[in-house]
């Protein structure tokens, strides 16, 4: 299960170090060498952030991209008029440099912030099951959980991330590191299954290409990918909410119609085999 420390970063490697024994029900492997030590290298990379509107105040997380710039998603600033990142206390203004609403990856700038990035790591080299850890902030307090990749899905060049690293409300806009501390994905939605297997993290890979669009325009449909009506929602995102709702036999069906589309899609093949292994058996 999620652990959740104070949110301090004077004091975060020490206290963050005694408690990071890995989640059982999440990790069913001993971490690596090393670990323990990269996870405080990492979380000195994120923040929280705060955007305020007309409609009130919301609140989530932010990873550093490189020199003074900071990953997010963009449902938690919406259409904020104003935004600030907390780390340590001192709230510092930012400004919105780029922004996907689609894909709900922004973009945001403070020249205050000196903070080394991460290396990012594309999601071309991410496996099923490699190792990975969450970040980010919950309830105002500094939040991590230790999981696995457990899906991964091609979207615009690049893969959308699915696994057990385990994150809640406030979450959105952390960051997920592989075990080398590596930046693989921006912390996006979850969707609360039996198995804890759906948290999903949009690609660190997409980051570069947001930033060189800049700020994109927004409508009133401009709506996250994982937020679309049915009829417009991505193959491998109707799967999810099938398998969601336990409707194994329903799910086994699309399976089969998307990986005739897509012959080459792994995705659509594993979950056909697994929507087959669940669906109830032919009277």
């Amino acid at each position: 299960m999620k652990r959740v420390v104070p949110a301090c970063l004077t004091v975060l490697l020490t206290c963050l170090l005694p408690v990071l024994a890995p989640p059982a029900a999440a990790v069913d492997t001993v971490p690596p060498p090393g670990l323990l030590d990269r996870v405080p290298v990492a979380a000195r990379t994120v923040f929280q952030i705060y955007a305020k509107s007309e409609r009130g105040t919301s609140s989530g997380s932010a990873v550093v991209v490189g020199p003074g710039l900071l990953a997010t998603s963009c449902h938690v600033l919406n259409d904020a008029s104003r935004a600030v990142v907390v780390q340590t206390g001192e709230a510092l203004p930012v400004t919105l440099v780029a922004a996907d609403w689609r894909r709900d990856l922004c973009v945001v700038q403070s020249d205050q912030i000196d903070t080394r990035a991460a290396p990012l790591l594309p999601s071309s080299q991410l496996r099923k099951d490699d190792l990975v850890f969450s970040l980010g902030f919950t309830g105002g307090r500094f939040a991590y959980d230790l999981g696995r990749v457990k899906q991964l899905y091609a979207m615009d060049g690049s893969r959308v991330l699915r696994g057990n690293a385990a994150f809640a409300a406030g979450a959105s806009g952390g960051g997920l590191f592989d075990e080398e501390g590596r930046l693989v994905g921006i912390l996006t939605f979850y969707k609360l299954s039996p198995d804890h297997t759906m948290f999903f993290a949009v690609p660190a890979d997409w980051v570069p290409e947001v930033l060189a669009a800049g700020i994109q325009p927004r409508t009133a449909d401009s709506h996250p990918f994982w937020a679309e009506r049915e009829e417009l929602r991505l193959p491998f995102l109707q799967a999810v909410q099938y398998e969601y709702e336990g409707r194994w036999d329903a799910l086994a069906q699309y399976a089969q119609g998307w990986l005739e589309r897509e012959p080459s899609a792994p995705e659509a093949r594993d979950t056909l085999e697994q929507a087959r292994a669940r669906a109830a058996p032919a009277p």
